[in-house]
């Protein structure tokens, strides 16, 4: 751990190894992050406000590494997420579905527990413009834990399924790639207890933070972006609801 301690119920604008270095060992029950996945490219088509667009003119700079960059990102917050865990802490981790192994076994290979992988399963998925390859569906969240488990409250044998269905109509913001709040408030719901610290590196939106606000856990988070960070207060301000209108509401 290096530096003063930070604000907690906060989502900090810091780079997220530097934030995870300021976290002393061992502190931390649960981590839930949604790292960029390195898919933004020029040849990657989605589609923003109605328009058919390039995912690296969609989501940014923030979404694009050179690889040997990327991996090394990702094992150093692997690396930083084990170290600040308590024993039987747990973390959920999203990753491209082609990363999702290799990044398990770097983790298991520096002490992690794997325990299961999580999929999100897109009801209405980006249809696909050029009609060359299969449609994309579902995104998956490694789960590990720092050895046996201490908290997994299982709610029912419906909910606790490793798939989860959603639809793109779940966003709360602009963000581009916010996971569906319902899939996040189950991982804190199930893998921390009340007043429990919940980190997230990578927090986007905040839809982590409004979880854990909802849930009665204690949260701290980084964020780089100020348009995102400016978002997730909104949301946290609205009692964690939207950070923006929606129709029909």
């Amino acid at each position: 751990m290096t530096g003063k301690p930070l604000a907690l119920n906060k989502i900090h604008r810091m780079d997220a190894i530097e934030g995870l270095k300021r976290i002393p060992d061992a502190s931390v029950d649960l981590i839930v992050t949604d790292p960029p996945y390195n898919i933004a490219s020029k040849n990657r088509s989605t589609m923003q406000s109605g328009k058919i667009v390039s995912t690296m003119q969609a989501w940014g700079a923030w979404d694009h590494f050179h690889p040997f960059d990327y991996d090394i990102l990702i094992m150093s917050v692997i690396s930083q997420c084990y170290r600040i865990l308590k024993p039987g802490g747990a973390l959920y981790m999203f990753t491209a579905r082609e990363q999702n192994g290799f990044f398990i076994r770097q983790a298991v290979a520096r002490g992690f527990v794997y325990r299961n992988q999580l999929t999100m399963v897109k009801k209405n998925p980006l249809p696909s413009f050029s009609k060359s390859n299969w449609r994309s569906g579902f995104e998956t969240s490694m789960y590990l834990t720092v050895g046996k488990p201490k908290t997994f409250n299982f709610v029912s044998q419906a909910e606790c399924k490793n798939v989860f269905a959603y639809a793109n109509s779940h966003r709360q913001t602009k963000h581009p790639t916010e996971k569906p709040l319902d899939l996040i408030k189950l991982i804190v719901r199930v893998s921390s207890n009340e007043n429990d610290l919940v980190v997230d590196p990578f927090m986007g939106s905040g839809t982590t933070a409004v979880a854990c606000k909802a849930l009665g856990r204690t949260f701290l988070g980084f964020e780089l972006e100020p348009e995102y960070i400016k978002m997730a207060n909104e949301r946290l301000k609205g009692g964690g609801r939207n950070g923006r209108k929606r129709k029909n509401q």
